[in-house]
């Protein structure tokens, strides 16, 4: 699969040039892609960042809003290719899409075998329970208690290294889909789920009756915020470039900030 023109370091700055000038990259003019789409890999399945709307089949989200408004910046359209979280890296190495944009934290472990754009959101961990239910005021609470999360992700890998450092003693409900433990956190058949807090605020916001973020990582003394960016192919550093021009361009304009407001206010 041919990713990236022989011309393309040449005219990247070209292209920059053009984008900056009229607000889109004519497709000649990049380079980049093999067709006049960009293709994101994504999990259709993690709101408030992708989701499918009420009828079932139109993807949402602040990362789908994100991913055409970058296509925008680049002149292209978007082709959204909805893929399982478990292999969804194992697919940007084979081609099978050009990006993913599916709230990924940016790490060490990760970099080794991927490109990152610059990061877009800061992201915590967070516990989420029902409000009709008691609050779960630390991570250390989560002790003796039924926990929800999404397996394959920071939160599950975050979680067994709590376990396997003797720190807690919990049962765990792994699911494949984060809106899976939130449907059985509603049902009272898990105590709480552990979630990233961007995930956990989104359904606060939608169903602020129903859930409640009784525990956020940021209160935690010395903690550290995650990162999330746009994964890459190894090696192809002339679109991490051009997508990291387009972040620029959403940020100087005001567009990030309202895809944010859209999602998260």
């Amino acid at each position: 699969m041919k990713k990236i023109f022989l011309a393309a370091l040449s005219i990247l700055a070209a292209a920059i040039l053009a984008a900056g000038c009229s607000g889109a990259a004519e497709r000649s003019d990049i380079g980049l892609l093999d067709s006049k789409y960009l293709q994101v890999g994504m999990e259709i399945g993690y709101p408030p960042f992708e989701f499918f709307a009420d009828d079932g089949t139109t993807p949402i989200g602040h990362d789908v809003d994100l991913a055409h408004a970058i296509a925008g910046i680049l002149g292209v359209e978007v082709k959204l290719i909805d893929t399982a979280w478990e292999g969804i890296f194992s697919g940007l190495d084979i081609d099978k899409y050009d990006v993913i944009i599916s709230a990924v934290t940016i790490n060490a472990e990760r970099m080794k075998t991927m490109e990152f754009s610059d990061p877009y959101i800061e992201n915590w961990q967070a516990i989420a329970v029902r409000r009709d239910t008691p609050p779960v005021t630390s991570y250390l609470a989560m002790n003796g208690l039924r926990i929800g999360y999404q397996d394959a992700t920071m939160s599950s890998e975050w979680l067994d290294e709590l376990i396997e450092t003797g720190q807690l003693n919990c049962e765990r409900s792994a699911y494949d889909k984060v809106i899976y433990a939130f449907e059985d956190l509603r049902l009272g058949r898990v105590d709480a789920v552990l979630t990233d807090s961007t995930v956990a605020e989104g359904y606060v916001g939608r169903e602020p009756n129903v859930f409640e973020i009784s525990w956020h990582q940021k209160d935690e003394p010395g903690a550290e915020p995650e990162s999330f960016g746009i994964a890459i192919k190894k090696g192809n550093t002339v679109l991490v470039e051009a997508i990291n021009d387009a972040i620029k361009q959403l940020e100087a304009n005001g567009k990030k900030s309202e895809i944010y407001r859209n999602w998260f206010d």
